[in-house]
């Protein structure tokens, strides 16, 4: 009777992938029997990192996790909710603007895709400056990223081998 599957999807540009996105990933993981993380092409924003390199992070950062995929998707996130057959939506919030932006797109979402529900957590204390933007801006003047990022991320910029 119980033996439903709930997937979640958990889409970001992960450019690169963070300790606050492991964080929600970790906690999604807890949650649902499946989580197919998304590393979507993002037309409105310019990567530093190739689609390639930034999903071989993803995967490396949750490899840890039975439950958690990892895929490349080039669409739109409730399109790729219905790819994967996913129910819920997660996303992360580190201030107000955050919760405005991803209100905002829970009910676009859902007017595409009726029944799709999003799920905010918010991200750990110690993680709210913790984003992708901030990590590319210390990059630019060689600082250290070390407690921003998974070590996957340091050592493969350690070694030069971004793809």
């Amino acid at each position: 009777k119980f033996n439903m599957k709930i997937v979640a999807i958990y889409p970001g540009t992960f450019d690169p992938i963070t300790l606050g996105h492991v964080n929600i990933i970790e906690r999604s993981a807890r949650l649902f029997d499946h989580v197919v993380v998304v590393v979507s092409y993002n037309r409105e924003k310019t990567t530093l990192f190739s689609d390639k390199q930034r999903l071989q992070w993803v995967k490396d950062a949750c490899a840890h996790l039975e439950n958690v995929e990892c895929q490349l998707y080039d669409g739109l996130v409730a399109d790729a909710c219905k790819t994967f057959g996913a129910d819920v939506l997660i996303r992360g919030i580190r201030n107000g603007v955050d919760s405005e932006y991803e209100q905002n797109m829970a009910y676009m979402n859902q007017s595409i895709a009726p029944g799709l529900d999003t799920l905010c957590f918010f991200t750990d204390n110690e993680l709210r400056y913790c984003s992708s933007s901030n990590v590319r801006e210390l990059l630019k003047f060689d600082l250290d990223i070390s407690s921003l990022v998974p070590n996957c991320v340091v050592e493969t910029l350690n070694q030069g081998e971004t793809k």
